[in-house]
């Protein structure tokens, strides 16, 4: 299996994501914040959704964030690889937990079988967010300066196993895009795929 995260250099180049993956095809989905996990495979279309899984080894699927956490997710045992897109919206909507029961049901994985790997994202330390947002969500938070900043970080891990994350965050390190920081409409992405 090989995967990797780009940093700014790279982001969502095609052409040199296609370098580093041969002759594998590239597999995005359009990201709508959501909790809808697609299974897919090398003829499958573009979909909306914000978790793809495969095990087909005709592809690589890619992750496309900028503050968002980009999870990755492999089975070695059952030769199946997976992408989500962790946001505010997909994390408090449970999408790694249900790309996981995903994984299980429609390929017979077992949890203590998938690896996942949390990409560069934004930490607690830069995210802040408004009151509006955090209902229910409040041990995840805390407080500086009298602003509330959110932990995407320990809002997604929570009895997740074979974990392992990227301290860098995206917002404080100038290799990576973040919209929290510029605005920015650029991209970075993280990249999964099978032998």
């Amino acid at each position: 299996m090989q995967y990797f995260f780009t940093d700014k250099f790279i982001g969502i180049d095609r052409e040199k994501l296609q370098k580093k993956v041969g002759d594998k095809k590239l597999v995005f989905m359009q990201q709508i914040h959501s909790d809808i996990v697609a299974i897919v495979d090398r003829n499958s279309p573009v979909m909306e959704c914000d978790a793809m899984i495969t095990n087909d080894k005709g592809v690589a699927l890619c992750v496309v964030v900028a503050d968002c956490i980009p999870v990755i997710l492999k089975d070695n045992v059952k030769k199946v690889v997976a992408v989500a897109h962790a946001g505010r919206v997909g994390s408090y909507k449970d999408i790694i937990k249900k790309t996981i029961e995903k994984m299980k049901k429609e390929f017979t994985c077992k949890e203590d079988d998938i690896h996942i790997n949390f990409g560069p994202s934004i930490k607690k330390c830069c995210y802040e967010v408004g009151s509006e947002v955090i209902d229910g969500y409040e041990d995840f938070t805390c407080i500086k300066n009298g602003k509330i900043y959110l932990d995407l970080i320990e809002l997604n891990k929570h009895g997740l196993k074979n974990l392992e994350i990227d301290p860098t965050c995206t917002s404080c390190d100038t290799n990576y895009f973040s919209y929290r920081r510029d605005a920015t409409k650029k991209r970075f992405c993280g990249v999964v795929s099978l032998d």
